[in-house]
């Protein structure tokens, strides 16, 4: 009775995981890359990596936006300096600074670590459906 509502969560945090290793591997791919200025560097009150404002040009004329850990950028970058950035052709507002998109594809320990925790929901709960 109360197993579905595992199952379904399970598959659902399975889909997101999945969904979000091809997007940052589908971005290393084809992404074009393009000179983003840092426009702000926020720092949280209480510690922490801070956030960088990064603003790029797409060819259809637009400035687009993009927020960046500081550790996806190059060490001591600050205000007014430039960091590369891919973005995806097909849909621009997608983007990841160059160094976050080329890490290797085992460096993804987050989504690596959801698949399999999700996997295991999924798996444990059909198990207690057919034997329990």
């Amino acid at each position: 009775m109360h197993k579905i509502p595992y199952f379904v969560l399970g598959l659902g945090a399975l889909l997101l995981a999945v969904l979000a290793l091809r997007r940052r591997l589908v971005l290393r791919r084809r992404g074009v890359a393009v000179r983003a200025h840092c426009s702000a560097v926020r720092r949280p009150a209480e510690g922490g990596p801070a956030l960088l404002t990064l603003r790029y040009p797409t060819p259809d004329g637009r400035t687009r936006t993009h927020l960046a850990r500081e550790g996806d950028c190059p060490a001591g970058t600050r205000e007014g300096d430039v960091v590369e950035v891919l973005y995806d052709p097909r849909n621009p507002s997608r983007a990841e600074t160059a160094l976050a998109a080329r890490r290797a594809p085992w460096r993804n320990h987050d989504l690596f670590g959801l698949m399999g925790l999700s996997l295991a929901v999924v798996l444990a709960s059909v198990a207690a459906a057919a034997f329990g």
